[in-house]
Formats: structure tokens, sequence, C-alpha cells
């Protein structure tokens, strides 16, 4: 799939009130998918080359454009990784017809969002904004198309930002992990590096540098606009066509090309200060552009599902979590099996088992119900995509620009093609443990903390300073000036079950799904019994393997069976298709109100938590995860089924549900 939604991290559970939110979407019936689809998306490729896409969604009324320059790491000069990340954050520093003062005042009136992020073979400028905006954003994204203001003055204040962004990834041990696996992987080539850039090259970077990249790639038929949201569409694309039509096209660059070398087995290691390890064993692969690729998501799918063998290390107590990732370039890729583990783990003895796992698979193949589920999955996911004005256009760019289709759907459409054989071939032929680079992020625990980073990758949200008086081009002071408020499209039913269970269900008409949320007021610190703070923890890490009349294997085969996301505790929530609306409501319910609790799992459980918690509070961390070394310490981990069932029964619940599904979905769920 394009775009893969990612779950939170888990909450704690503890018990008190639980709110239900319903928002319900359902697709207007139409004579066949096909042709409901063509009516909402138009496409035109001006004279002078731009490529564009408007598609429309009604779901609020707001817009999401992104412009999507087909450059990125893979041109940047020899020397010089990080300038098209440079030039990206340039672009935020005004343009000819435009200052960085009237940018930041244009954002602030109009309100949305404003993002970008660089990759190898493309830079995207995102944008968000109110529908009747539309002209504004568009107005900006031309303006920056013909020209940037790459002055020294601006980028001597950006570069500072910049470097100050590189320092903070390269003080991550993930990050650091990751770089060095590429480095080795694709060592010699343009892959070799990410588009992060060195604080070496940024230093030696200049302003009229960077304008000339812009001036030599930044072109409309190096380029391709994304419209998503509640437009008209022939409007549009006349609104574009003034805006951008009279932009010329320009001879472009040749780019540089791909050199692979052979990849060599070999193996290294990194010290964390986080008390958490992690063993990875990645591999290369073929990029989006193999006619394997399909498959080897497919197997991708296969290899992370929680019924496979990977994940089933951990509930045997051998590893804290467990997934197979598959991260494609345009021309190659690499996949890697990664556990993560507390101190005191054996790393070599871990990845024994997981060598183990993948050769088995090579040799053997995989679960053919596995392959079933793996699509059901990626049926599911192509319908939740639709969910999201925002969401949307960036699945939609990455389609057309990274993965070279169509549209979203047509990744769906070659997914359904993949046959078991196909990847039982690609395991066959790409698990190539042989040619393997091992990797292993070793906890020291030497007491000092650990600042949170997710690493490069993905928008960064920009900041465009403080918005100050200024007078602005006519064009935005006119539209800026309407004061039109849009209807609001929120008509929330709410209704209290007999049980006191306050229901909201927010009807849509975008998708056939249905997205349930809910939420339990809670405060472990107050309400865990005396010498048992660690219960929350517990509970949380222990609601995942299944219910009493389901084990963990049999819960994740019945949400597999509906390609449903589900996840219990005190922030619970369940997407699944609206014909299947039913069934997930039923395993929420289940799996919320009579978890299985099973003992063999609490006594492997116990033991990492009261690991993880001893480090953690030797070195503290600072990231998301630190309830546990905020709330217990080892001592407090001795928790029996016993007390965890009794603070399960003396919940009281409320919910809320976001739901989007068909009209027939009921609103009052007989399962609560």
């Amino acid at each position: 799939m394009i775009a893969r939604a990612i779950s939170p991290a888990r909450p704690l559970l503890t018990c008190c009130l639980w709110a239900l939110l319903a928002t319900v979407c359902y697709a207007a019936p139409a004579a066949s998918p096909a042709v409901a689809a063509d009516r909402n998306v138009l496409r035109a490729t001006l004279a002078n080359g731009l490529r564009v896409i408007i598609v429309r969604n009604t779901l609020a009324p707001v817009v999401a454009t992104s412009i999507n320059y087909l450059v990125g790491s893979d041109e940047a000069p020899p020397g010089f990784p990080g300038t098209a990340h440079a030039q990206e954050h340039m672009m935020f520093r005004g343009s000819p017809g435009l200052s960085t003062e009237q940018l930041a005042n244009i954002s602030a009136v109009m309100g949305g969002n404003f993002n970008a992020n660089t990759r190898e073979s493309v830079t995207q400028y995102l944008f968000t904004v109110p529908a009747e905006d539309l002209d504004v954003a568009l107005h900006i994204e031309a303006l920056r198309m013909q020209g940037v203001l790459a002055t020294k003055q601006g980028w001597d204040q950006e570069r500072g930002a910049i470097e100050q962004e590189v320092a903070q990834d390269m003080s991550n041990p993930g990050y650091v992990l990751y770089a060095k696996i590429r480095s080795i992987m694709f060592g010699g080539s343009v892959y070799a590096h990410d588009a992060l850039g060195t604080r070496a090259s940024f230093d030696k970077t200049t302003a009229s540098m960077l304008k000339g990249f812009h001036d030599a790639w930044y072109a409309p038929n190096n380029a391709v606009l994304i419209i998503v949201g509640d437009v008209e569409l022939e409007p549009t694309l006349r609104q574009v066509r003034e805006l951008f039509g009279a932009i010329k096209s320009k001879r472009l660059p040749a780019r540089p090309p791909l050199r692979l070398q052979p990849v060599h087995a070999q193996s290294f290691s990194v010290a964390t200060d986080r008390p958490l390890g992690t063993q990875m064993i990645a591999l290369r692969m073929p990029g989006l552009d193999s006619p394997d690729f399909p498959a080897l998501e497919v197997l991708s799918d296969v290899l992370s599902s929680h019924r496979f063998d990977l994940y089933g290390l951990v509930p045997q107590g051998k590893a804290i979590d467990a997934e197979f990732s598959l991260d494609p370039l345009p021309l190659s890729g690499l996949a890697y099996a990664a556990v993560s583990f507390t101190s005191g783990t054996d790393p070599k003895a871990l990845e024994s088992d997981v060598r183990s796992i993948l050769k088995r698979v090579a040799r053997d193949g995989v679960p053919p119900e596995l392959v079933e589920a793996a699509k059901v999955h990626e049926r599911s996911e192509a319908e939740f995509q639709k969910n999201s004005i925002a969401g949307s256009a960036a699945v939609w760019s990455d389609a057309i620009v990274l993965y070279g289709l169509n549209s979203p759907d047509d990744d769906l459409t070659r997914i359904e093609k993949v046959t078991v054989a196909d990847v039982n071939r690609v395991a066959r032929q790409y698990l190539d443990l042989d040619h393997a680079v091992t990797a292993v992020m070793v906890p020291r625990g030497s007491g000092r903390p650990v600042a949170s980073s997710g690493g490069f990758g993905g928008p960064e949200s920009i900041a465009l300073g403080e918005a100050k008086p200024t007078k602005l081009p006519d064009w935005a002071r006119m539209a800026l000036n309407r004061l039109a408020v849009p209807d609001s499209t929120t008509h929330p039913v709410v209704s209290t079950l007999a049980n006191g269970l306050t229901l909201i269900v927010q009807p849509e008409n975008v998708s056939d799904t249905v997205s349930v949320y809910g939420s339990i007021r809670n405060r472990p610190e107050l309400q865990a019994p005396p010498g048992q703070q660690g219960v929350s923890q517990l509970l949380d890490v222990l609601l995942p393997y299944g219910s009493e009349q389901l084990d963990r294997v049999a819960f994740e085969q019945a949400l597999d069976g509906i390609g449903a996301r589900e996840r219990a505790g005190t922030e619970f929530s369940l997407h699944v298709l609206s014909q299947d609306f039913e069934r997930g409501v039923e395993l929420l319910a289940d799996n919320q109100l009579h978890p299985a609790l099973p003992p063999q799992a609490l006594e492997v459980l116990r033991g990492q938590v009261s690991r993880w918690s001893a480090h953690a509070t030797k070195a503290p961390v600072i990231w998301r995860s630190m309830r546990c070394a905020r709330h217990c310490s080892r001592r407090t981990i001795q928790v029996c089924v016993r007390p965890l069932r009794r603070l399960f029964a003396r919940c009281r619940w409320t919910t809320c549900v976001p739901i989007s599904t068909t009209p027939s979905v009921p609103t009052s769920p007989r399962s609560w």
C-alpha cells in the first residue's frame, strides 16, 4: 500500500470513563466504482509540461495542494548531499513578488497547514487551507515555481535551523543505525545517503548555489500538481491555467546514473542510552520500478503479521516487538527485519532466531492464509485513505511521482493479482541472508538522558515566523478580506445507551468505512492498588493477547478476516469496512470487556517491563513512551492476573466514536 497507517503507541489502561465517538462515512451508489472515480478526478497537462490532477473530495470545506518537483537528493551536487533539503527550507524564505514577511502574514490570516519534505527523487510542498482560499495557495506556489529569494542573509539564518536539525538526527542512535546500513547497502551510489545532508556540506553551501539549484530544476515540466478537496473540477483547472500557464518550461540537466556495487555481508553495532535495543537484518531489494515490487509488498505484510513467526518472538519473551519493513527507492530498495529487546537479552541469540525464520520462509514459503489476509488489509487501507483530504493528496502524489502509477487504486489492482507462488518466488530470490547487513543497537545503561527524535524523513512542520503588519499583494489582500464563513459539515447524532454509554455518531459520505474512537478517563498513579503501581502498564501490554473467547492468534485471525485494525485500552479504537462494522464492534467489545490476560504472557511481560523500568528509571528517556518510568519502579512490578481483572471490573465506561460507514450501520452497537 502506498501509504500505511501508523497506530499510535498504546496508552495506559486503568479505569473510569469511556467515551465513544462515531463518524459514519459511506459512498453514494453509482453505476460502477470506475465511473464514480472518474467523475471526481480531472487530469490535464499544460502546454509548458505541468501535469495537473484534481480530485474532488467533499469530506470538509478544505483543499490540499501538493506540488511535486521531480528533484531530490539524487540530483545534489557531489559533496553537497543536502542541497535539495536546503532548497526546500529556502522556499519559505520568500520569492520575487512575495517576501518572507508577506508569506508569514498570509499563512497567519488564512490558517491551514504548510509542510514540505525532501526525498531521493522528489521534493514536495504541501498546503492544506480552507477551500475558499485555494486561489491564495495556488498564487504562492506559482510565484515560488518562478523564483526564490536565496539571499546570503536568508541562508545564514536558515543554515542554523537546518544544522540544528542535522545535529538532532545524528544524536538519535536509531537514525545513525539506519544511515550506516544505507551507506553500506548502497555504497558508492547516490542512494548511499538520504536527503538530510551534513553540517560540513551546509557550511560550504552558499545562497547562490541554492538559487542555481532552483533555477535548474524547479520548472513546470519537472513538476506534478495535485489538488484534493471540496472543489469544482473545471473551474479549478481554469485557475491553474491562469496562474501557471505562462511559466516557461526549462531544459533540465542530466540526472546522475545509479551505479550499485555488490553487497557483502557484514555486521556492526551502535551503543544507545535508551532502555531498549534493536536487532536489524537488512537486505537489498528491487526498487519501485521492478515488476516484483507488488509481490514484495505482500511478502512484507505477511512477515509483519502478528500471526507469523517473526512476531511470535514477542509472546515467547524473546523480543519486545518485531516487524519486517520494506523501504523502497525508485530504482532499488532495502528491507529489514527489526526486533526490539530489553537490556540483558543476547542479541546474537536473537539474530539466530530471526535468521532461522527468514531462512525457513525462503525455503518453504509463506502460509497462504496470510497472503489472503494481507490482501484484505490492503483493500481496507485503500478505502480508508479517502478519509483525509491532506492524506489523500499525499497518497495521490506518491502514486504518481514515486510509484509511477495512474492513481492510488492501481497499487491495489496489482496487489490483487499477486499469487502465493509469486510471494514464495520473491522470498526465495531476495531473502538472501548471505549478503545481509546485520546491525544491533545495544543498550549500555549509561544513565544519560536520551532526547526524542523520529529521524529524518516525512513532512516537516514549517514555522513561518511571527506575523507582522505588512502590505500584502493585491491578490492576497482581496482574498483574505473575505468574511464568508463556510457552512458546518459536522452534524453529529448524540445519544446515551441504557448503560450510560455516550455515543456520538458523525455521518460522512466519502468512503465505505467506519472508525470508532473512545477514551477512558484514568489516573493510574492514583487508581492503582497500593504497592502495585505497575498494574496499568502490564494491563496495557496484555490487552493484545486476545479475549476470553479468542486467544491472541485467533483474535488476530478474526481481525484479519475483515481487514480491521483494533486497539483496546484507555484510548481504544476500531477501523473497519462498513460491511463488517457489526463484527468489528463485537471484537473490540470482547477485547475491551473480556480480555484474556493469560498468566503465561503475564509472567513474560512482567519480567520485560521490570527490566525496561529499571533501566529507564536509571537513564531518563525524553520520549512519549516514558509513562512506565514515571509511574512505576522495578519493585512495584509484582502484579498477578487477579488485580488486573479487578481493576477492569471497576471501570465505568463512556464512549466516543467517529464512524465512516453505510447508512444501514446501527448507531447503537449492541455489543456495548
